[in-house]
C-alpha cells in the first residue's frame, strides 16, 4: 500500500487553482509511520504532490467561528469519500459519468472542502526524506 495510513492525520501546506488546466493540486504531509514501529519511524511523514484533474468544482467551506483560521500554517485534514447529500441534485445530474467527487475534513477550521473531478493522482516530492511533525491536538 502506497499510503500505509491514507490521508488520515495529513496536512496541507499548499493548494494551487489551476481554472485554465481545471487542476487543483495540494502539496500534503501525509503520515506513513505505522503505529506498531518505534518512535521516531512511528511519526514519520513524507511529501506528497495530490493533483486533481479535470476540476468540475473546488468548494471550501468557511471556517467555524471558534477554529484556529486567524492563524496561518499549514491545515490538519482527513479525507473521506464525499457524502450523497452534499452535491445538490440539479448539480449532481451535470457532472459527468465518472466524475470523483472528495471531501477534506479541515480539523484545524472545523470545516470542509468538496472537489470534483475526474482523475486523481499522486506522487512523491520529497526523495524518500523524512519528517517529523508535531501531532494535531484534539
Amino acid at each position: 500500500k502506497l499510503l500505509p495510513n491514507g490521508l488520515h492525520d495529513a496536512q496541507i501546506q499548499r493548494m494551487t487553482r489551476d481554472y485554465e488546466r481545471a487542476e487543483l493540486a495540494l502539496k500534503v504531509m501525509v503520515l506513513v509511520g505505522l503505529p506498531n514501529q518505534p518512535r521516531p519511524d512511528r511519526d514519520r511523514y513524507r511529501l506528497v504532490d495530490i493533483v486533481f484533474r479535470r476540476v468540475y468544482f473546488c468548494a471550501v467551506e468557511l471556517p467555524q467561528h471558534d477554529s484556529a483560521f486567524q492563524h496561518p500554517g499549514s491545515l490538519w485534514f482527513s479525507y473521506e469519500r464525499m457524502s450523497p447529500n452534499v452535491i445538490p441534485d440539479s448539480l449532481a445530474k451535470t457532472l459527468p459519468i465518472g466524475t470523483q467527487c472528495y471531501s477534506l475534513f479541515v480539523r484545524d477550521w472545523i470545516s470542509e472542502m468538496h472537489v470534483a473531478a475526474q482523475d486523481v493522482g499522486f506522487s512523491w516530492s520529497d526523495y524518500a526524506q523524512n519528517q517529523q511533525l508535531d501531532q494535531p491536538k484534539g
